[in-house]
């Protein structure tokens, strides 16, 4: 999942990291951008409204990204 570009998690940012560290994903800064990966579930829908309630941005706000660019 990325969140969008600049976006800065202030008062969001420990629930996001205690969230992380339960189900075993990790936050990646790219640039301007935080990446969550290892985010498993079985629907990707599932997965970024699991990430964007932990945030506090709408659904459509996460996108669901497959991978890094080689």
């Amino acid at each position: 999942m990325t969140l969008p570009e600049g976006f800065e998690l202030g008062e969001h940012r420990t629930t996001l990291e205690s969230s992380a560290k339960q189900a075993g994903w990790t936050i990646e800064r790219d640039g301007p951008i935080i990446v969550v990966r290892d985010v498993w579930t079985e629907n990707e829908d599932h997965a970024a409204w699991l990430v964007a309630t932990k945030v506090g941005l709408p659904l459509e706000r996460v996108t669901v990204w497959a991978g890094r660019d080689a």
